[in-house]
């Protein structure tokens, strides 16, 4: 199932490169020049994702947030700005924004290599994506992972303990694998996974033990968690 996401800017140059490597990276992409343009392509709230401008000719991007948020509860949104902001757009109102609004943020100028990786890290709910930035006292800093996950896909078996009948069982189950790094996994599975769940890999992945670091699930049958390896 493809993620459909709406870019709000007021650029023709950033509406056309987001919507073709969107395109190109297997999403639906629409585009929207201004905030009254997004709210009438909003109005049904068919997109999953929103990567969303501050400064738009007719209102302010975080106005328009707000909007957002009223109207399509669901939809993640993602704030594109400048990368060095002055005194009276790094206060509080932009904080909360952030804080109460927005998925993420990425500053411009980007590569469009960093806006695939938000946007993944966005819908697939991965906190511990090498993608992402945050606020620096000098404007904005690029996060980083120790060890960053390289794209992998392969079936693997695990194991956990399950409450069955108010008893502990151990349960084997699959699961895709969908990146992986030294020190841990991400994966892909039918089976809901819990923060803190111990689970037991087959041999495929040594017989390693991990711990789920963080658990969401994309859709109605299937959960997307991160695994720290012990």
């Amino acid at each position: 199932m493809k993620n459909y996401i709406l870019v709000v800017d007021d650029d023709q140059l950033i509406l056309y490169a987001l919507a073709k490597v969107l395109k190109d990276n297997g999403y639906e992409a629409a585009t929207a020049a201004t905030a009254t343009e997004a709210i009438e392509k909003l109005s049904y709230c068919p997109y999953d994702l929103c990567l969303l401008d501050v400064h738009l000719p007719d209102l302010n991007g975080l106005d328009l947030l707000k909007i957002i948020r009223d109207m399509c509860p669901k939809i993640k949104v993602v704030i594109m700005t400048a990368s060095h902001l002055d005194s009276t757009e790094l206060d509080g109102s932009f904080y909360k924004a952030i804080e109460n609004g927005a998925s993420q943020f990425i500053p411009k100028p980007f590569s469009l290599c960093d806006i695939t990786d938000v946007v993944q890290e966005v819908l697939t709910g991965d906190e511990n994506s090498h993608a992402g930035y945050r606020f620096a006292s000098n404007g904005f800093e690029k996060k980083s992972r120790k060890s960053p996950r390289k794209p992998f896909n392969e079936i693997v078996s695990f194991q956990t303990s399950i409450i069955d009948e108010g008893a502990y069982t151990r349960k084997s189950m699959k699961a895709q694998v969908v990146d992986i790094s030294d020190s841990g996994i991400g994966l892909l599975t039918q089976h809901p996974l819990k923060e803190s769940q111990i689970i037991g890999f087959d041999d495929k992945m040594g017989n390693r033990t991990g711990v789920v670091v963080w658990s969401k699930m994309v859709d109605d049958d299937k959960c997307r968690a991160g695994i720290r390896f012990a």
